[in-house]
C-alpha cells in the first residue's frame, strides 16, 4: 500500500491558515505526488498530510476575492469529512496545481464537457482536436489516441477573441503577453461560456469576458498572434543553432528545429519551412540545465513549468549564447547547471520572488540546518528560493550572510569526494551569496575566508568537470566585479588585488582557457574566463586592477595571443565580443613588441576581414550586436596603425577615395554612444569620497552634540577620526591609439558617392561583403582541412575587384566619366585646375 513517506513535494507555497480558535498563522501548504501537506515555515516539520485517496476538494471562498481564501475538504477517520480554510496571493496557483490530481480524489469527479473543434497549426493546416473544459485549464486532446496534448490553465489566460470572418474560430490569449492560439469550434459561445464559468467557481478567477471585435479578423489574428513579440525586432533572429528536439508528443523521438535568439525571445522554427514553431520570452527562462553524462544533450527550465529537452553537436556554444543573450535581456537570475530544478523545494511559484519571510528562513537554515533534512538539502532548497543574481532582502542581513558563508566552508565535505552536482550547488550558493554588499566584503574582511574559498575553487578546476569550472568560475567573477547596487570601488580594489595576487592560480586559469580553446570544448568555461580577464585587464573595470598585477596578467594573456584570435570564429557571439575586449586591452597597454606581435597576428589569423566585415555590414537595433560592431571598429583602428602591411591589404579592398575620409579633419555628423566604457570611474570614485567625507562630518557632528549635552559626564571631544584615504585608480595606458577619422570614414561608408575619385553605392557595397564573405568562409575552410596544423591567411594575394566598376575607364584614381561630366564653371573643377 502507497504511504505518503513516498510523497514528493511538487509544488510550495507561504500561506495562511485562518482559525478561529487559534487566529490566524503562516503554513506552508505543499501539493506533492501523493498528496497535500502542511509544514511550520520556521521548522519545515510536517503539521498535516493528506492522502489524495482522502482529499476530497479544494475550492476558492468566492465572496472573499480580496482576501484569497480557499477551502480544502478531507475525510478524517470514520468517513467524516472535515474542512481547513486558507489564504494566500497565490490562491489561483494552489488550486490549479491542487486539480491537477483531482482524478486521484476521495469522490470520483464529474467527467468533464468536451467539444470537437480545429486548431490552425503553425504549419499552416487545421488539426481536429478535441477541446476539454476542465476545472482549472482548457485541455486540448488528441482526437485519436485520446492523450492529452496541452493544457490552457485559466490562471495564465487573459481571455478569449472572437474571430468574426471564421465560423466558430476564437483566439486563446495566453501567456501574460498577449500570445493567440487560435481554434475553430462547433459550439464555441457555449464552450467559452462554460470556461468563464469553471475559472470563476474552481478556481476563483474572473476570467475576462469574451472579447468580439469587428475588427478581429483572422488575418488580424495571424498578424498578432505571438502578442507583443510579434514585430520584426522580437522575430530578427541573432544567433541560430541546429538542435533536436526531444518531444514527448511523438513518444519521444527527436524532431529537427532550429533553435533562434533574438533580442527578446527564444524561438523554434521548422528548418524546412522557417516557420515559427514556438515563442517564449527570454525573461521566462529559469535555468539551462547541461546534461553532465550526454555531452549533446540539455534542457531548458522555465519560470512556469514547463521544460523542453533538446540535443546539439555544439551543446555548449548554444548554452553560452543563450546565457549571455538572456542575462542581457535584463533576466539577471538565469544560470547553467547539470540537474533539474526540485520545484517542489521552492515556496512560492517562480514567476516573482519569494516572500522576504522565506529567503530569510532559508538564509538562516545555512547557518542552522533543521534536523532530518541533509545539508545537501539544505543548500538546494536555498538555490531553489533565493534568485541567482543574489539576495533580495540582504540590506539587514548582513549577519545572517557571514554565518551562512562560514557554514558553508565549515559544512562542505570532502571536496575530492563529494559528488559534482552537490558541489556545483555548492558553489551556486556561494555565488548567490557574494552577489550581496556583506558577502562582496567578505572576502577580506572575513578571517581565513579567501584561503578557504581559494583551495575550494582549486579543487573544483581540478575535477575536469565542465560545469563545476563554470560554476567556481562564476562564483570568482561576482567576487571580482560588485552585483549589487551602489558597490563601492575601493572594496573592488581589495577584492581584486586579493584575488589577483596568486600568479600560479592565474597561471591555473590560463592554462585551462588554453586547454578549452586548442580542444574546442568547455564554451561556457570559455566564456566565464573571459569575463574574468575582462573585469581584470578590460576599461573601465580594468581601473580598479593594481598596477603590477594588471601588467603581469597582461603578459600572461599575450602569450596566449593565438588563442585569443582563434575565438573569433567562435559561433557564440558573447565569446567573440569576450576575445574582442582582451584583444584590445593587450592592444593598447601592452608593450610596442606585444602589440606589434598581435598585428601580425590579426593577418595571419584572418580576424582583420572578419572584424571588417562586422564593422561595416551589422545592421541592428540590438545593443549587442551594435557593442560588437563598435568593438570590431576599434579592432580594426588598432591593428591598421602603424602597420604598413595591414594598411596596404586596406588598400586593396577599398577604393582609394573612401580611405581619404581618414584622413580628413571634418567632423562626424551622426555620432554614436560609447558603448563599450560605460562605468566611469572617476565620477564614482568622487562621488563615493564626498559620501565618506559626508558621513564622517555627520559622525563628528553628533559627538559634538553628545559633548555638549553631557559634559559634566564627560572630559572633552573624541580624536577626529583619521581623513579617508581617496580612491585611487589605475591611469589606463593607450600606447597605440588611432588617430584616423574613422568615425567619419564609416558614415561616408554608408553613403552613395558619384564623384570623380570615388563611385561608391548599394552594388560596390554588395560586391564587397560578398568578396569578405567568400574569404572568411574559404580561410575557415582550409584551417578546417589542416587538421592540427597551423596554418596563416595568405593576405597579400586578397584583393577586391569591383566587377560592376569594370566598364568605368579610370586615369589613375580618377573616373574619366565622371571628370567631363563635372561642372566645368566651379573652381574646384579638376580639369580647370589642372
Amino acid at each position: 500500500m502507497t504511504s505518503m513517506r513516498d510523497n514528493r513535494d511538487i509544488a510550495c507555497y507561504l500561506v495562511t491558515k485562518v482559525s478561529n480558535w487559534r487566529g490566524n498563522y503562516k503554513r506552508v501548504f505543499s501539493v506533492g505526488t501523493l498528496g497535500i501537506s502542511t509544514y511550520n515555515p520556521n521548522s519545515l516539520k510536517e503539521t498535516n498530510q493528506w492522502m489524495y485517496s482522502d482529499f476530497v476538494n479544494i475550492v476558492p471562498i468566492v465572496r472573499a476575492q480580496e482576501s484569497n481564501e480557499f477551502i480544502i475538504t478531507f475525510r478524517k477517520s470514520g468517513k467524516k469529512n472535515d474542512t481547513m480554510k486558507f489564504s494566500s496571493e497565490h490562491r489561483a496557483d494552489i488550486i490549479t496545481e491542487a486539480l491537477r490530481y483531482r482524478g486521484d480524489y476521495a469522490e470520483t469527479p464529474k467527467p468533464n464537457l468536451r467539444y470537437n473543434a480545429y486548431k490552425l497549426h503553425w504549419s499552416d493546416t487545421r488539426l481536429p482536436v478535441l477541446l476539454e473544459v476542465g476545472p482549472a485549464s482548457l485541455d486540448q486532446v488528441d482526437p485519436t489516441t485520446n492523450t492529452l496534448l496541452c493544457s490552457y490553465d485559466y490562471k495564465e489566460m487573459e481571455g478569449f477573441v472572437k474571430i468574426n470572418d471564421c465560423t466558430g474560430g476564437f483566439a486563446v490569449v495566453y501567456g501574460g503577453y498577449g500570445r493567440q492560439h487560435l481554434f475553430a469550434a462547433e459550439k464555441r459561445d457555449e464552450m467559452l461560456q462554460r470556461c468563464v464559468e469553471q475559472a470563476a467557481d474552481w478556481v476563483g478567477l474572473p476570467l475576462r469576458s469574451v472579447v468580439s471585435l469587428d475588427s478581429s479578423t483572422l488575418q488580424r489574428c495571424l498578424l498578432g498572434k505571438y502578442g507583443k513579440f510579434s514585430d520584426d525586432v522580437s522575430l530578427t533572429s541573432m544567433a541560430e543553432f541546429t538542435v533536436q528536439k526531444i518531444s514527448p508528443r511523438h513518444n519521444n523521438e527527436q524532431i529537427r528545429r532550429l533553435l533562434c535568439l533574438t533580442e527578446t525571445c527564444l524561438i523554434e522554427r521548422d528548418p524546412a519551412t522557417y516557420h515559427i514553431v514556438t515563442l517564449r520570452p527570454l525573461s521566462d527562462i529559469f535555468a539551462l540545465i547541461r546534461n553532465r553524462d550526454n555531452p549533446q544533450s540539455f534542457t531548458l527550465e522555465y519560470v512556469k513549468g514547463q521544460v523542453r529537452s533538446y540535443t546539439s553537436t555544439n551543446r555548449d556554444a548554444l548554452l553560452a549564447s543563450l546565457l549571455d543573450g538572456v542575462r542581457a535581456s535584463g533576466n539577471r537570475g538565469i544560470h547553467v547547471k547539470m540537474c533539474l530544478t526540485a520545484r517542489g523545494h521552492r515556496v512560492g511559484p517562480f514567476t516573482v520572488p519569494v516572500d522576504s519571510d522565506i529567503e530569510s528562513l532559508h538564509l538562516k537554515l545555512l547557518s542552522q540546518p533543521p534536523a532530518g533534512y541533509t545539508y545537501a538539502h539544505v543548500v538546494d532548497s536555498f538555490n531553489c528560493n533565493v534568485s541567482y543574481s543574489g539576495l533580495l532582502y540582504a540590506g539587514t542581513a548582513d549577519k545572517a550572510i557571514v554565518a551562512a558563508l562560514v557554514a558553508l566552508l565549515s559544512m562542505e565535505g570532502d571536496q575530492d569526494t563529494t559528488e559534482p552536482s552537490e558541489l556545483e550547488s555548492q558553489l551556486h550558493a556561494f555565488r548567490r551569496l557574494v552577489a550581496s554588499k556583506a558577502g562582496f566584503q567578505a572576502l577580506t574582511s572575513l578571517p581565513q575566508f579567501r584561503d578557504k574559498v581559494g583551495l575550494k575553487v582549486a579543487k573544483a578546476l581540478k575535477r575536469n568537470d565542465a560545469s563545476v569550472a563554470h560554476a567556481a568560475i562564476d562564483m570568482i567573477n561576482a567576487l571580482m566585479q560588485p552585483m549589487y547596487e551602489d558597490s563601492e570601488l575601493r572594496q573592488e580594489q581589495l577584492n581584486k588585488l586579493s584575488i589577483l595576487s596568486s600568479k600560479s592560480f592565474l597561471g591555473s586559469l590560463l592554462d585551462l582557457f588554453t586547454d578549452c580553446v586548442l580542444n574546442d570544448r568547455g564554451s561556457l568555461v570559455i566564456s566565464a574566463l573571459l569575463d574574468f580577464l575582462t573585469f581584470s585587464l578590460c576599461a573601465p573595470y580594468s581601473e580598479t586592477t593594481d598596477g603590477t598585477q594588471f601588467d603581469a596578467l597582461l603578459e600572461m594573456a599575450a602569450e596566449r595571443g593565438r588563442c585569443i584570435f582563434k575565438l573569433f570564429q567562435h559561433p557564440s557571439l558573447a565569446v567573440v565580443k569576450g576575445a574582442g575586449m582582451v584583444m584590445k586591452a593587450i592592444i593598447e597597454e601592452g608593450n610596442a613588441e606585444i602589440a606589434a606581435k598581435m598585428q601580425d597576428l590579426a593577418l595571419a589569423e584572418g580576424a582583420l576581414p572578419r572584424h571588417l566585415h562586422i564593422a561595416m555590414f551589422t545592421m541592428s537595433t540590438d545593443t549587442r550586436l551594435l557593442t560588437n560592431r563598435q568593438l570590431s571598429r576599434h579592432l580594426v583602428g588598432l591593428w591598421v596603425t602603424g602597420h604598413p602591411t595591414a594598411m596596404g591589404l586596406l588598400k586593396r579592398i577599398m577604393p582609394s577615395g573612401l580611405l581619404t575620409y581618414l584622413d580628413s579633419s571634418d567632423p562626424v555628423p551622426v555620432s554614436e554612444a560609447d558603448l563599450m566604457h560605460i562605468r566611469d570611474n572617476l565620477k564614482l570614485a568622487q562621488d563615493q569620497s564626498r559620501k565618506k567625507n559626508f558621513l564622517q562630518w555627520m559622525d563628528l557632528e553628533k559627538q559634538l552634540e553628545s559633548v555638549l549635552q553631557h559634559w559634566s559626564a564627560r572630559i572633552g571631544l573624541k580624536p577626529k577620526p583619521d581623513p579617508v584615504k581617496p580612491i585611487v585608480l589605475r591611469k589606463r595606458r593607450q600606447r597605440i591609439k588611432s588617430e584616423a577619422n574613422w568615425a567619419l570614414f564609416y558614415y561616408q561608408f554608408y553613403q552613395d558617392h558619384a564623384r570623380p575619385n570615388l563611385i561608391w553605392n548599394h552594388k560596390t557595397r554588395e560586391e564587397l561583403k560578398d568578396a569578405l564573405e567568400n574569404e572568411i568562409r574559404t580561410f575557415n575552410t582550409d584551417r578546417d582541412l589542416s587538421s592540427n596544423c597551423v596554418i596563416s591567411w595568405n593576405h597579400s594575394e586578397f584583393e577586391v575587384q569591383y566587377t560592376c566598376l569594370a566598364e568605368e575607364v579610370k586615369i589613375g584614381d580618377h573616373y574619366l566619366r565622371l571628370l567631363l561630366e563635372e561642372d566645368e564653371t566651379e573652381e574646384t573643377s579638376i580639369i580647370k585646375r589642372s
